[in-house]
C-alpha cells in the first residue's frame, strides 16, 4: 500500500528487503534470526501497512537422500518420508513475524545487521511455514506447515494461534522433485471468509471459519495421477488467486491452470503453457491477465501470460542487456508479484539472485524465439 514492494531470500540466512519504485533500487532490511533459513513466499500486508513474515527451513533446497534403505512393500516412500522428517529433526519451527515499514525502513543496516522484527511466535513446533494468507478483514492469519501440513491460524486480536489439524492426511511425492512431500504451496481466502486449496487425492479442499470445520468437494486439480502405480503421486495447488466474482484462479505442480467456482462445484482446467511441469510463480496482473514462471529446476524457466480471451502468450526466456553496464540471462525463478503501477516482479531463485521487472504491455517478439541468441 506505500508503493514499496517487499520479499525475503532462501538460502544459509534469510534476509528480508524492499524495493523502493521511486529510486528503482532493492535495500536490506536486515537478517531474519540464525535459525530461519528461508521464506517460502510467505509475506502478507495486514492493516496498517503492517507486513507478515512466515520463516522456515530453506524450502528451495533438494533433500539430500539415503543410499541405503531396509528392503520390503513401499520401502523407497517409507524411507523417504523418514529422511524429510530428519531433516527436521532438531529445528525449532517456523515463526510467524511483524514487521513494521512506517517504523524500520528508514533505519540503515549494515552488513549481518538484524530486521527489526515482531516475533509472534512458533505455530507449528519443528515445522516451516509453507504457504499463507490473510483473510479480508485482516484481522486472521492462515498458514499451512511443512513437512507435516498442519493447518493454523493466527488470530491478530487475540495475538494467540490456534492449530485445526492436518490439511493431509496422504504423503504423496508427485515430483518433478521428488523429494519434496506435496504439499499445497498456496492458500487463497474468498469472500466468505473460506480457506481454499488443494487437498488429498487433488481435490479442492476448504475450512470455513465459521463452523471451525474442514470440508471438502468433488472438483479435482488438473495433472498427472499415476493411477497404475501403487503409491500416492497427485498433484498440488502451486499458487492460487480469488478473483472478484469469487471465481478461484490457480495453477499446479503439473504445470497447468485452472478456475475452480466453488459454488457450482465445477471445476475448468485452462491446459498447460509448456509440457515441462510446475508453475513455479504466478501474479495476477493489473490488466486481467495470470503472468507465470512455467519450468522445473533442471531447465530454463520461460514467462507465459494467460487470459480466457487470448490464451497463453509466450514472452520466453528473461533476460537484460544493458550493455556495457550489465547483461543478465536467468533460468530459475520461484517468486512473483504484481506492484501498484501494474510492474510484474519477478524473483530469481539462483545463487546472487536478481529482482526482475517486466512491464506488460510490449509487443513480443514475432517468433517469439531471438534469432540473433547465440544457440
Amino acid at each position: 500500500s506505500n508503493g514499496k514492494a517487499y520479499g525475503a531470500t532462501s538460502g544459509k540466512r534469510s534476509h528480508l528487503f524492499v524495493w523502493d519504485a521511486r529510486v528503482n533500487k532493492v535495500f536490506p532490511l536486515g537478517q531474519l534470526p540464525e535459525t530461519q533459513k528461508g521464506v517460502r513466499t510467505c509475506l502478507a500486508e495486514g492493516k496498517g501497512g503492517l507486513l507478515y513474515v512466515g520463516s522456515g527451513l530453506n524450502e528451495t533446497e533438494l533433500l539430500r537422500l539415503s543410499r541405503e534403505m531396509p528392503e520390503g512393500r513401499r520401502a523407497i516412500e517409507h524411507q523417504l518420508w523418514r529422511d524429510i522428517e530428519n531433516r527436521y529433526r532438531g529445528f525449532e519451527g517456523g515463526h510467524l513475524y511483524a514487521y513494521d515499514p512506517q517504523k524500520s525502513d528508514a533505519a540503515v543496516y549494515l552488513e549481518g545487521a538484524k530486521a527489526e522484527l515482531v516475533d509472534l511466535g512458533i505455530p507449528v513446533a519443528g515445522d516451516s511455514i509453507y504457504a499463507m494468507a490473510l483473510n479480508a478483514e485482516k484481522t486472521k492469519v492462515y498458514g499451512l506447515s511443512y513437512p507435516h501440513a498442519e493447518f493454523f491460524e493466527y488470530d491478530l486480536g487475540a495475538k494467540a494461534f490456534k492449530r485445526h489439524g492436518k490439511w493431509l492426511e496422504k504423503l504423496s511425492y508427485p515430483g518433478p522433485e521428488r523429494s519434496w512431500r506435496g504439499v499445497p504451496r498456496a492458500l487463497a481466502v474468498d469472500a466468505d471468509g473460506v480457506v481454499w486449496t488443494s487437498g488429498d487425492d487433488g481435490l479442492m479442499r476448504f475450512f470455513d471459519p465459521r463452523t471451525g470445520a474442514f470440508g471438502s468437494t468433488t472438483m479435482r486439480i488438473p495433472g498427472e495421477y499415476w493411477e497404475t502405480q501403487a503409491c500416492n503421486l497427485f498433484p498440488v495447488v502451486e499458487q492460487l488467486f480469488v478473483r472478484a466474482d469469487d471465481t478461484l484462479v490457480g495453477t499446479t505442480s503439473d504445470g497447468f491452470v485452472f478456475e475452480a467456482q466453488p459454488n457450482r462445484n465445477r471445476l475448468v482446467s485452462w491446459g498447460k503453457p509448456r509440457v515441462e511441469r510446475r508453475i513455479r510463480a504466478a501474479s495476477v496482473g493489473k490488466d486481467g491477465r495470470l503472468y507465470m514462471i512455467a519450468g522445473e529446476k533442471d531447465n530454463v524457466c520461460r514467462l507465459f501470460s494467460f487470459d480466457r480471451e487470448n490464451g497463453y502468450l509466450d514472452y520466453g526466456v528473461l533476460g537484460v542487456d544493458r550493455s556495457p553496464y550489465y547483461a543478465k540471462i536467468a533460468y530459475q525463478f520461484d517468486a512473483m508479484a504484481t506492484a501498484a503501477d501494474g510492474t510484474v516482479l519477478i524473483g530469481e531463485s539462483d545463487r546472487r539472485a536478481k529482482l526482475f521487472l517486466f512491464i506488460p504491455g510490449a509487443e513480443v517478439m514475432p517468433g517469439v524465439l531471438n534469432p540473433t541468441n547465440p544457440r
